[in-house]
């Protein structure tokens, strides 16, 4: 393992993010941009078992009224009981996949289109049972990997879009998550809860093998070519770092250390797969996003004006760089903000990045 000492630069004064506005009063989490750069997914969180499912239409930087998603069989998710919809991913012919329950019940997979009515129901229980969560699709879009407790406590499971047919790749006792295919559409990285901690894993032709393990949880893999970038804790609990490592995992850097968690996201890739982007846990950090180069020998830091940065997600569109990130309103610029919700925030980050 290595750690490659970076200089950071910081590049000039705060930058003006644009605020999506939403009716509802909630934090806004996990941020995802559609392919395209047209469209942003975001969960709005009101905590009290109600996670409501957003999404909004974005020209140039500049966001339209968001809309919420509603899944069969409820009405509003700001009840005593209420629907839990959450984990956006994004087909690449336009269609949002994600997972929800109503009241309390079991989790399921939808999908919803744009500008369309209430999602459906993506896979039914004839096909699969049980709690399903995690989805995450091949570059394709052909393939759907996700995870269902229907066979035991968590294992993945592949559905093929072209044959409308569900696989099982394996049975373990352990609990799995976070899939992420790589490019090729075949290999998948994941976590396994493994003798108490969370281990990375690879899936690839028939056969699981370990990725990463040790110390601490390793979580949350994101694929740039045969590199894999993941979450790891193993400096002690809370203490969070981004490391990548290559897919026989031989060979590992640190590219940050103390950096702030998302709820459910793994690190953000930028739209080149040269870097990563990501906020840090020290308050007195928090009002910009960090961009680190995989090879770690640079990094630089976009200041956005706001506070408790978090969530970033980037995509490339009409020759501009654009990151949809959340973060709390900085009361001493806007001392008339009484705020105390997480918004979400685009920022245009062209040229900012190493």
């Amino acid at each position: 393992m290595k750690f490659l000492p970076m200089l950071p630069f910081l590049l000039g004064t705060s930058a003006l993010a644009g605020q999506v506005h939403v009716s509802e009063k909630g934090h806004a989490y996990n941020p995802h941009w559609s392919p395209d750069g047209q469209w942003i997914a975001f969960e709005l969180n009101r905590f009290g078992d109600a996670v409501d499912l957003y999404v909004v239409k974005v020209s140039s930087g500049n966001a339209a009224v968001p809309v919420k998603v509603v899944i069969p069989g409820t009405t509003s998710s700001f009840s005593g009981r209420g629907s839990v919809v959450a984990h956006p991913v994004w087909h690449p012919e336009g269609t949002v996949i994600f997972e929800g329950s109503n009241a309390g019940g079991t989790q399921r997979l939808y999908y919803w289109a744009p500008g369309g009515q209430s999602a459906a129901e993506l896979l039914t229980s004839a096909q699969i049972g049980g709690d399903l969560t995690w989805p995450s699709l091949s570059a394709d879009g052909t393939t759907l990997a996700f995870v269902s407790d229907s066979a035991g406590s968590g294992d993945l499971f592949l559905w093929s879009q072209n044959t409308n047919t569900i696989s099982d790749t394996f049975t373990s006792p352990d609990a799995e998550a976070a899939p992420r295919f790589a490019a090729d559409g075949k290999t998948l990285a994941f976590s396994r809860k493994n003798r108490g901690t969370e281990d990375l894993f690879l899936y690839q032709g028939g056969e699981v093998k370990p990725l990463k393990g040790g110390n601490g949880d390793q979580t949350r893999p994101m694929w740039v070519d045969d590199q894999v970038v993941y979450f790891t804790n193993e400096r002690g609990e809370g203490h969070w770092d981004i490391a990548v490592t290559d897919s026989a995992g031989a060979q590992r850097t640190i590219l940050a250390r103390e950096v702030r968690l998302p709820m459910r996201a793994g690190p953000a890739i930028t739209p080149d797969g040269r870097s990563v982007v990501y906020t840090m846990s020290d308050p007195e950090q928090g009002d910009r996003l960090m961009v680190t180069t995989l090879d770690g020998t640079k990094t630089v830091e976009v200041p956005t004006g706001l506070v408790a940065c978090g969530e970033p997600d980037l995509v490339g569109a009409g020759g501009k760089v654009y990151a949809a990130f959340t973060a709390l309103p900085n009361a001493t610029d806007d001392p008339n903000s009484a705020s105390d919700f997480r918004q979400l925030h685009i920022l245009d980050v062209t040229g900012k990045l190493p």
